[in-house]
């Protein structure tokens, strides 16, 4: 006897031998049995999913001699025979892919008119592929589909029902056909195997559906030839080695050599895949959708609910979803995929997959913004640390004695690793407020120093500092560099002009020259900068500090007294600020100078020293 491929030999004869179909093939029965069959229907749907099967079901139950009460056709009678075999005249299968031209349609509607061989039998037109027909071929059916006669059903199928004329799709009543559940396809191909008398374990059965993506016919395809590979064998391995497949923890792998950016370990995994033959594109294809089921994992509590896959694939994910950091799922989903498409294009396999995962796996080495996120977000992550590391060794700073000769400017431990040593747990800021000092926002809250509280959660008091004028000098340039990481680049830009001008007990005065009237305006309404500045001043000073800004000497700035400290000295100090020379009210005339030039006076040297020129010599 003729062999026959498993999908033909397993063809469903009855209704509910259709599979995942049951809103097609229960609507369909019951209209038969109400005889309120329509004139035409649309059948849509993946391939592989039983639309042109149940067509021929319909057309079998419209025309059964011995139709059963729930509809079913009794597949005995001659007319059932006769579809069974593809021998009925009754039933007309026309393939629109190559009947598409407005020659093809004609010939329909003059056959349309024919009687059917059976008295009170129904003539079915099946026109598979639909969509191919031309726009001019569907303006000819349309007539006939609206209004043929008693005794004709067209029924149409197709696997891209957009591409219908909207005229076809208003005249049909449609049903549209489901990707199969894996589990249902699992329970199917196991009755299948079953009649075939293959041995076959469940894992291999769970890998075939799930590459079936719910068609039936590659299903049952695939079976059979790893059913041969393996001489009526299906296992794991057959199904992997049929496929072209890597083993099943490779993903895992990958996603492990990506979270540790492990670049080697990376290479090291496509060059395996190479040597065993794999086919690098499918591979690239499974991984898109492995790390996809991962990102489902981590926003989906209820995985079943959204992802059609057995539970040993799901378990996978989820092993995987609570190590890997979501924004490496993401951007290995986007990494893939653009591989993908490269492969697509016809480029060098391996490369192209060399150059994914280690991209992946080293994301810095990346030309574009992202790459530069990474590394950004690296060193914030790094920085962290050192402050960290830095609040465990303030206590054994703290207790150490300050070396001879130093201010206490200098021999107070780091601002930072004070503020850590006084933060409390419900006062610790966020990753988010520590992004935005670390950044330097100009508009940053001012929320990282918190004055020491006690037991009960009240602030101690402390003593007014009692340091001169001259010890708040040379703390100065090292108040004003820490000041900047605490208040932002635009605050820490109008507070270096200021310059301490007095002390009245705990209070500290400001001063500001008289041509910066608004820094003094910005400055002395900014209390939270104020506080910052007083709380990093009293930690220093060993008391409290308060902070007064007020308008001063003209010229004087707090950036002359930061440039006025002599590089590599062990205390900073306060040199005294040249007066600038007085500017002219206006330039010479041209007589003015000439009629100067022969008074005695050299033009070239009083323009020098108006300008505040001077000679270069080639």
């Amino acid at each position: 006897m003729e062999h026959q491929a498993l999908y033909r030999k397993h063809r469903p004869q009855r209704f509910d031998e259709v599979i995942g179909q049951d809103h097609v093939t229960q609507t369909l029965a019951r209209e038969i049995v109400d005889n309120k069959v329509a004139h035409a229907y649309l059948f849509a749907g993946p391939r592989g999913t039983g639309k042109t099967t149940t067509a021929r079901l319909l057309a079998k139950a419209l025309n059964c001699t011995d139709r059963q009460a729930n509809g079913e056709p009794c597949n005995d009678c001659d007319s059932c025979d006769g579809i069974t075999r593809a021998t009925s005249i009754d039933v007309i299968e026309l393939d629109a892919a190559s009947h598409n031209k407005v020659e093809d349609i004609r010939e329909i509607r003059v056959n349309v008119g024919t009687v059917a061989a059976a008295g009170g039998a129904h003539r079915i037109y099946i026109l598979d592929e639909a969509h191919m027909l031309s726009r001019a071929a569907g303006n000819a059916l349309l007539k006939t589909l609206e209004e043929p006669p008693a005794h004709v059903v067209f029924i149409l199928a197709t696997t891209e029902p957009y591409k219908v004329l909207d005229t076809i799709r208003s005249r049909c009543q449609r049903f549209d056909f489901h990707p199969v559940g894996v589990d249902t396809l699992v329970d199917y191909l196991t009755d299948i195997s079953r009649r075939e008398s293959f041995t076959a374990d469940n894992q291999a059965l769970s890998l075939i559906a799930s590459h079936a993506r719910g068609s039936v016919r590659d299903a049952l395809s695939l079976l059979e030839q790893v059913a041969a590979l393996g001489a009526g064998t299906v296992d794991t391995a057959g199904v992997t080695k049929a496929l072209g497949l890597p083993d099943s923890d490779v993903y895992a792998t990958l996603a492990r050599a990506i979270v540790e950016q492990d670049a080697p370990a990376a290479l090291g995994l496509v060059a395996h895949l190479a040597s065993q033959g794999t086919d690098l594109r499918r591979f690239i294809a499974e991984a898109v959708s492995f790390f996809r089921g991962v990102f489902l994992a981590q926003y989906a509590p209820h995985l079943e609910e959204v992802a059609d896959e057995s539970s040993d694939i799901l378990a996978e994910w989820r092993k995987v979803a609570a190590t890997m950091p979501v924004a490496d799922v993401l951007r290995t989903v986007d990494q893939l995929a653009e591989a993908l498409l490269n492969l697509r294009q016809g480029r060098e396999e391996r490369l192209v997959v060399e150059l994914a995962v280690l991209r992946l796996a080293r994301p810095e080495i990346a030309p574009d913004m992202e790459a530069l996120d990474i590394r950004i977000s690296r060193l914030e992550g790094r920085v962290r640390e050192l402050i960290e590391r830095a609040a465990t060794a303030a206590p054994k700073l703290a207790e150490e004695p300050p070396q001879r000769g130093l201010p206490p400017a200098i021999s107070t431990v780091d601002s930072i690793t004070t503020t850590t040593q006084r933060r409390t747990p419900a006062s610790a800021p966020t990753a988010a407020s520590a992004r935005t000092s670390e950044t330097g926002d100009a508009d940053a809250p001012i929320a990282n120093l918190v004055p020491v509280a006690d037991e009960t959660g009240t602030p101690e008091p402390q003593p007014a500092a009692e340091l001169t004028l001259n010890q708040y000098e040379a703390m100065w340039p090292s108040l004003v560099a820490r000041i900047r990481d605490i208040v932002g680049p635009r605050r820490h830009a109008l507070l270096k002009e200021a310059v301490p001008a007095k002390v009245n007990g705990g209070e500290l005065v400001l001063a500001l020259p008289e041509h910066l009237a608004f820094h003094l305006e910005q400055l002395s309404h900014d209390d939270e900068l104020i506080q910052a500045l007083g709380r990093l001043a009293s930690g220093d000073a060993g008391g409290t500090v308060t902070i007064r800004f007020e308008g001063g000497t003209p010229g004087t700035t707090g950036a002359d007294v930061a440039e006025s400290q002599p590089s590599g000295s062990g205390r900073p100090h306060l040199q005294a600020v040249k007066e600038p020379d007085p500017v002219p009210e206006r330039a010479p005339d041209r007589d003015d100078l000439f009629d100067a030039g022969e008074a005695g006076t050299d033009p070239t040297a009083l323009v020098q020293d108006i300008l505040g020129g001077e000679i270069v010599d080639e």
